[in-house]
């Protein structure tokens, strides 16, 4: 065979060569289990740990953070979603519920509801829930709030807003 003919086709062997080694070294470092990530949300740490542990995996850490929907000392939320496949053995990121930022509320009955809105984002409230009735009080004014003012809440904060008179609604 001539020289011409044997550099490509050493070429070609060497490159099928290397495709083969690399998809067997691949088939092997990935042989490994995968396993589904559980739900965790509104466990306690130690059920987590304990849940994690049944599932071949591991919390690789904990960090707290305010939620007013999760009881304190429960996990809010995680790094992998519920029900993806991971390798086993991988470790899982939890978040720590801290319960609801506590604090007491400003009274913002008579307020205009975007004057009120703005006053609380800056106190880091939201309004939750807003309810709309007519009344005799001008429209888009706060009329009630709950929590009360100087009660503690949450940062969650609900709202009854007046439509104004019925009578003017119709026209």
């Amino acid at each position: 065979m001539s020289k011409l003919l044997k550099i490509p086709l050493y070429i070609c062997l060497l490159f099928l060569f290397g495709m083969l080694a690399g998809h067997l070294t691949f088939k092997f470092l990935s042989f490994s289990n995968t396993v589904e990530v559980p739900d965790l949300k509104g466990k306690s740490v130690t059920e987590a740990v304990n849940i994690l542990q049944k599932q071949g995996l591991h919390m690789l850490g904990a960090t707290e953070d305010f939620d007013s929907d999760v009881p304190v000392g429960n996990i809010a939320r995680q790094d992998i979603p519920p029900m993806s496949k991971v390798k086993e053995g991988r470790g899982i990121k939890v978040v720590v519920s801290k319960g609801p930022r506590v604090q007491f509320v400003p009274d913002i009955v008579g307020m205009k509801l975007e004057e009120a809105s703005s006053m609380l984002m800056a106190r880091g409230i939201r309004i939750a829930r807003t309810i709309y009735v007519h009344s005799d009080i001008e429209k888009n004014v706060i009329i009630a709030q709950r929590p009360e003012s100087e009660e503690k809440g949450g940062q969650n904060f609900r709202v009854v807003v007046s439509l104004g008179s019925f009578e003017e609604a119709k026209k």
